[in-house]
């Protein structure tokens, strides 16, 4: 087998990010992509550099309508990853690790439709916005380990299982509404599972691989309840008589324990290989998240539910090819359908693989 055919079967097991969103996931989760399930060459090196801009100009409400107005959410995420495979009693296993680092840009806001009246008899405040303080740099760095009880290339066949754990070491200040994590412990089981399912995997093939994940995560006691500053566009008159200005709300946190519940994420991929000499493929996928509510439990024992969820149903399209036999780039867009908690996201990622 030529270099290029062992490096362009090569399988990355879990990307690295899941967005940045209002008061922060508890850590940055695995994202699998299309042709992760599929075992790489023994005793090689992986160095991976991920580029992602993400970009929202809709919030999605945990119930009812969705935050669309002066809503401006948007960054861009760089992750560092080395991967390491070996033989284990016959079996392919091997060790990972990757850390993000978030950048956000611009000022991040969300749009407020309108801002009710203070008081009975008195005019609302019309629509406004929030203000949302933002504090870039690392997000929590995660460590993995994986195997492959399956493993048959002749039919493209795999079985890729693994662990992953991420201690609460960021760039995590309590003090701003949107941080690159939320500085806990989390705990994520990974499998994924691919065949193929029409042709061969050494011709023009159409394969179908599915991912699922289970999260679970400790808390952050040193957490704060950030509200975010709160303005109005246009204050009635009447406002300005009873010494009523912009901003209506300023900033302000409660010291409080983070929490945040145990969550799952399901990912289907079709892959079809249309230059198996390159490892040139498109996959069309679709993502899905569930559970994940986050909590402020305050120092008076009172919890306060943020609001936030892992609750997303995503339209996902990759383009991927070796460049040369050692080389491949990735190209995947990403398409919020729905959101429940979080902003719906619009992002674009570039990946590139170097085998060594």
């Amino acid at each position: 087998m030529s270099l290029r055919e062992a490096f362009k079967r090569a399988w990355w097991f879990g990307a690295a990010f899941s967005f940045v969103g209002l008061a922060a996931p508890a850590a940055l989760a695995s994202d699998p992509l299309a042709g992760d399930a599929i075992a790489p060459p023994l005793n090689i090196n992986i160095a991976l550099d991920y580029e992602e801009f993400q970009d929202a100009g809709t919030f999605g409400a945990t119930h009812g309508a969705n935050t669309t107005e002066d809503t401006h959410i948007s960054d861009i995420v760089t992750v560092l990853r080395y991967v390491r495979t070996f033989s284990l009693s016959g079996m392919e296993v091997g060790l990972q690790a990757y850390v993000p680092i978030v950048n956000f840009l611009g000022t991040q806001q969300l749009g407020i439709p309108d801002i009710p009246a203070p008081a009975p008899g008195l005019p609302a405040f019309g629509a406004g916005k929030a203000n949302l303080s933002n504090h870039s740099g690392f997000a929590q760095p995660n460590f993995g380990a994986f195997a492959f009880p399956i493993n048959d290339p002749a039919t493209g066949t795999y079985l890729a299982v693994g662990p992953w754990v991420s201690p609460p070491v960021s760039s995590f200040n309590k003090n701003y509404v949107l941080n690159p994590a939320q500085d806990v412990w989390t705990e994520e089981l990974e499998a994924g599972f691919r065949t193929t399912v029409l042709g061969r995997p050494t011709t023009t093939n159409v394969a179908i691989e599915v991912w699922g994940e289970a999260y679970f995560y400790g808390n952050n006691s040193k957490s704060e309840d950030v509200s975010p500053e709160v303005t109005a566009n246009s204050i009635p008159a009447i406002y300005s008589l009873l010494g009523v200005h912009n901003p209506l709300a300023n900033q302000s946190g409660v010291p409080a324990t983070f929490r945040e519940q145990p969550g799952a994420e399901l990912r289907v991929y079709v892959p079809y290989e249309f230059a198996p000499a390159m490892g040139a493929y498109f996959a069309p996928g679709l993502y899905q998240s569930f559970g994940g509510k986050q909590t402020y439990e305050l120092r008076d024992g009172a919890v306060v539910d943020s609001g936030n969820r892992t609750n997303e149903t995503q339209l996902r399209f990759i383009l991927a090819s070796f460049l040369s036999p050692t080389l491949q780039v990735m190209a995947i867009g990403e398409y919020d359908v729905a959101a429940h908690g979080q902003p719906l996201n619009r992002n674009f990622e570039l990946r590139f693989a170097k085998f060594f």
